[in-house]
């Protein structure tokens, strides 16, 4: 039986508005430790000078979508990000010049386009994926393992419902 919609509404506004308190004090943290990280990710680009306007959020946001995949089309990306193509252009036009994804010719379309992570890109993937997650579990360390396995199995639901929403 489905709960009432409206009968989860003082928790949900309590819930959203302190995510919303906290989120750009989170949001500033996670900037500067990632900034921290900033110069190992840079010695890993061995032979390449470190970047002042390097973006890792951005990077993550579009390397999640190619890891683990051997390319991915330019609208494919563009789908995946819920960007138009041409913001999806100017964010692989910077992750190209900064070394971290290549344009490659699709073997079947010659008018296609394909992105696919770098050497390097892999590396500073990984990087900052293990980071994300060692602050998760740092987060969610105040929880027991069954309040933790409950927590990731509503999260995994919430997160199926959104994906079934945006289709």
């Amino acid at each position: 039986m489905k709960a009432d919609p409206k009968a989860h509404d003082a928790q949900i506004a309590l819930i959203v508005h302190g995510f919303m308190q906290v989120w750009n004090r989170y949001e500033a943290t996670l900037s500067r430790e990632l900034a921290q990280i900033q110069d190992g990710l840079e010695g890993m680009q061995q032979g390449r000078n470190a970047h002042p306007d390097a973006n890792y959020e951005l990077f993550y946001r579009v390397s999640s979508n190619i890891h683990g995949r051997e390319s991915l089309t330019m609208g494919e990306l563009s789908s995946a990000l819920s960007v138009p193509l041409s913001t999806a252009t100017r964010m692989v036009d910077w992750l190209v010049d900064h070394g971290y994804v290549q344009r490659l010719p699709d073997p079947d379309d010659r008018r296609v386009v394909r992105v696919a992570l770098t050497e390097a890109g892999q590396e500073v993937h990984q990087t900052i994926d293990s980071y994300v997650k060692d602050r998760i579990q740092n987060i969610i360390s105040c929880l027991s393992d069954e309040e933790c396995a409950t927590l990731l199995s509503l999260f995994g639901k919430v997160v199926s419902s959104l994906r079934e929403e945006a289709q």
